[in-house]
């Protein structure tokens, strides 16, 4: 160990009363600046959750091209009794100016898919495909999850509760839960691994667990689907699509499952979250186009799917026109994508904000500690002048005294910078499970709040070690 270190150690024990009192104030800024920073941090990474998670992120895809009554741009039915919904045909790009051009071609291409099929026309029910789904996975850019689903219903091998005899059986992969916001109020969710291996595992909703269990013992259950023992591990929050389940209890398990239970290979739905903010009706026209040129489809035919965005889904309601909701919705990429960046920029700019007043609180504390160093050190350097006259009586020279005062004020400093980092760290604790707030951590953080102490310790400290350096030894020595 060094001499100066040695000797610096040795002086803060022989003060101890006073290097505490010092280490207090020290301990106490550090803490400060560990904390601010973590709720800083914290607070920031919430804002971009919030950001990412803010708005129409959702795009939906479904077989077929079909909406329910009402909520069309003709009004007119088609053969399966649902309404053909509007879609791409041909290269038509919607605006304010081709309105009615649109719309005539809409009703000549409906007609045509009306009529008996001929050459390469397709049914507006062709099912999703797995290969669909590998394609949106993979290819599609500005895409953070990607899931599917596929629902029917099945016989229980064993009749639960005396009445429940047929479940509805909804297969999903891993992220559904993440992309539908499930809430999880019991157990867990099943994982990748599960649904890679295929393994028997179930999700319920509470409605679902109170009905057949109770909500408190309903993780654990079992239920025998096929000769194949299927184990609840989770409960969900159950939404307002659950009334269903007071007649038919669903029960969501891996997709793989479901598909070999039902005899299917194919999907109902499938479901993506975009990554960026303003980004998804321009993610849900790359996806309109990527599936058309799979599947094919000539120039003048209707898709044979349904992509829907939040907002797409949202405007064409019973009451708006439907050549406005049209020319909307052709316009929706650039209103999105402004809207949703002015928004991101005015978060972010608040929670920067709101980090700066808080590093401005801690920086004082740190002043504070600073201070505490200095006073320490000055009172250390005036009760210590006959020791500093005989040691420069010795031989030692003005740098030694210097370098001997100035490794004492960083140590003093360091310390209390470690019993700070202990304590910011409790502090971020309690916030996080005590007050439900969002904290983060880092470990390049807790090195700035350190080497921050140190610098400190050092500017502080300067002075001090600058006046014990200066002294002139006989008066020094002279000293009481």
């Amino acid at each position: 160990m060094p001499i100066n270190l040695q000797l610096a150690l040795k002086s803060l024990v022989q003060n101890r009363l006073q290097a505490l009192l010092t280490l207090s104030g020290m301990s106490i800024g550090v803490a400060m600046v560990v904390l601010v920073s973590g709720l800083g941090l914290g607070a920031q990474q919430q804002i971009e959750s919030q950001i990412q998670s803010a708005g129409p992120t959702l795009i939906t895809i479904k077989a077929g091209n079909f909406r329910p009554p009402g909520i069309t741009t003709s009004g007119e039915q088609d053969s399966g009794g649902g309404e053909v919904s509007e879609g791409a045909v041909g290269g038509y790009e919607l605006g304010f100016t081709d309105v009615l051009e649109y719309d005539a071609a809409v009703k000549d291409a409906r007609a045509r898919i009306q009529a008996p099929k001929r050459g390469t026309v397709r049914s507006p029910a062709w099912p999703l495909t797995m290969q669909e789904y590998q394609l949106l996975s993979q290819n599609t850019a500005d895409v953070r999850l990607v899931a599917g689903s596929l629902a029917g219903n099945i016989s229980l091998d064993e009749t639960i509760n005396e009445t429940v005899r047929i479940a509805r059986t909804v297969g999903i992969h891993a992220d559904w839960p993440e992309i539908q916001g499930w809430e999880l109020i019991a157990g867990r969710l099943f994982t990748k691994a599960e649904q890679t291996q295929s393994l028997p595992v179930l999700l319920v909703s509470d409605v679902v667990a109170n009905r057949l269990w109770d909500l408190e013992s309903a993780a654990g259950q079992t239920v025998k689907l096929r000769g194949t023992e299927f184990q609840v591990v989770g409960v969900i929050r159950g939404d307002t699509e659950e009334g269903s389940a007071l007649i038919v209890p669903t029960l969501y398990m891996p997709l793989s499952l479901a598909q070999n239970l039902l005899g299917r290979d194919d999907l109902d739905v499938i479901n993506l979250r975009t990554s960026s903010v303003g980004k998804t009706t321009e993610v849900a026209n790359a996806i309109k186009a990527s599936l058309r040129v799979l599947r094919q489809l000539p120039d003048d035919t209707l898709d044979d799917f349904r992509v829907e965005t939040q907002s797409t889904a949202a405007m064409p309601s019973l009451g708006t026109d439907p050549r406005l909701a049209r020319a909307v919705h052709s316009n929706i990429v650039e209103f999105e994508q402004e809207a949703w960046e002015e928004m991101a920029l005015s978060l972010r700019q608040a929670g920067r904000t709101f980090t700066l007043l808080l590093s401005a609180a801690a920086a004082v504390s740190l002043l504070v500690g600073g201070i505490g160093v200095m006073n320490i050190m000055l009172v250390s350097v005036a009760a210590r002048t006959r020791e500093i006259g005989l040691r420069m009586a010795m031989g030692a020279r003005v740098d030694d005294v210097m370098v001997q005062f100035l490794v004492e004020a960083v140590t003093l400093a360091a310390l209390g910078g470690i019993i700070g980092l202990g304590l910011g760290a409790a502090g971020l604790a309690v916030a996080e499970y005590g007050l439900n707030w969002a904290t983060a951590i880092s470990p390049v953080m807790l090195l700035i709040a350190v080497v921050m102490a140190a610098l400190t310790g050092m500017i502080f400290g300067y002075g001090p070690a600058r006046r014990a350096a200066n002294l002139d030894p006989v008066v020094a020595l002279k000293a009481e």
